[in-house]
């Protein structure tokens, strides 16, 4: 005798096809790509609005009775984009860490200056790299 489970269950990450975290994998990089924070927010509040309502449409079309519950859908992509931007996250994370780490040898590099004399670069005019600014979007979405 076998109990389904309840239509309310936060599904785990083993119910995600290998597709639908791809997706979601890319749109969570593209996103964090935008280096506009107020054009990525409302980017990513656009996403929301637009699956919240298509799972309570969905939900709703599907339910026998007039109450409005809260449907699977919404736990279910909330997840997956919070697991998808986990894993980018980890993956620009490690990016960020090995270009920090060149710059920081090229860093130890001397420079001369115009006495002739060396001295240290110390990086004081850095401009963040591509990675860092990726790696900032993706802490702002969460």
């Amino acid at each position: 005798d076998k109990t389904s489970p309840s239509p309310h269950v936060t599904p785990t990450v083993h119910e995600f096809t290998a597709d639908e975290v791809q997706d979601m994998e890319n749109l969570v990089r593209d996103l964090s790509k935008e280096q506009n924070d107020d054009l990525r927010r409302q980017k990513l509040a656009d996403i929301l609005d637009k699956e919240l309502v298509a799972a309570v449409d969905d939900d709703n079309n599907n339910s026998d009775s007039s109450e409005v519950t809260l449907p699977q859908e919404i736990p279910r992509f909330a997840q997956l984009f919070q697991y998808s931007l986990d894993i980018v996250g980890e993956s620009v994370q490690a990016a960020a860490r090995e270009k920090a780490m060149e710059l920081n040898e090229n860093s130890l590099d001397v420079i001369e200056d115009s006495s002739g004399e060396n001295v240290p670069d110390t990086g004081s005019d850095r401009v963040k790299s591509d990675e860092e600014m990726q790696l900032w979007a993706l802490i702002d979405m969460m």
